[in-house]
């Protein structure tokens, strides 16, 4: 990997570590706290999700001159026991987004204020910019940066870096979300590797994602109903 690519590396990473401090900072890191309390600041949640989509995704393409196809795609259609694997994966993380998602008592919120004052508008606006987000961001972790750095030191190493990087980004999250990063990281690295492809870790993450966040949204809607019924 040239020098020049290092420092666009290491000058954009350091730029989304100040963004990500800035949007604990101003509230708008997350849709959903672990309470499963939602944003008191959508507007900002939205802005942090474009500037995001921007400097991690425009920006790199045009810089680094990769092909955003071939990185997403690979250069080879994969083994049908990958892709069987990869399904029994898919299914076990839904399952526990599910899970985590349902954990979260939304009856015991003392009020539905936070949720009543987000519209529908809003919601669809934000589960496509997220997913857009999402897209972006494992395109430059487990796409770009990843393989760039596999070329350069290995398999063992690149990975290493890659997922130390994705678990400092979550430094200012809960411990609990911290610490899950880490075989999330290693997992989403381990598919890109074995498809040689960004594929899998985006609909992987976009996926527990929206999975985890719509089942809570579905919890507050359907018990906020009853509550004013």
């Amino acid at each position: 990997m040239q020098t020049t690519n290092i420092i666009i590396y290491l000058f954009g990473y350091v730029v989304f570590f100040a963004l990500s401090r800035m949007n604990k900072v101003n509230n708008s890191q997350r849709l959903i706290n672990d309470e499963g309390a939602f944003t008191s600041k959508p507007g900002n949640l939205i802005g942090s999700h474009i500037i995001g989509i921007l400097w991690l995704g425009v920006v790199p393409v045009i810089l680094l001159k990769r092909s955003v196809l071939k990185i997403f795609m690979g250069n080879q259609m994969p083994d049908i026991s990958y892709i069987l694997l990869y399904i029994l994966i898919s299914a076990l993380i839904i399952s526990i987004a599910l899970r985590q998602s349902e954990n979260i008592n939304v009856k015991k919120q003392r009020s539905f204020e936070g949720f009543n004052q987000l519209t529908a508008a809003f919601f669809i606006r934000y589960f496509i910019i997220r997913a857009v987000f999402l897209f972006v961001y494992e395109l430059w972790f487990r796409g770009f940066l990843l393989f760039d750095n596999i070329s350069r030191m290995g398999i063992p190493a690149a990975v290493t870096l890659n997922v130390f990087l994705y678990v400092m980004l979550h430094i200012f999250t809960s411990k609990k979300e911290m610490l899950a990063c880490i075989p999330f990281g290693l997992l989403l690295c381990f598919l890109s590797i074995l498809f040689n492809a960004v594929w899998p870790a985006i609909m992987l993450h976009i996926g527990f994602s929206l999975v985890y966040e719509l089942n809570i949204y579905r919890s507050y809607f359907y018990t906020s109903k009853i509550v004013r019924l």
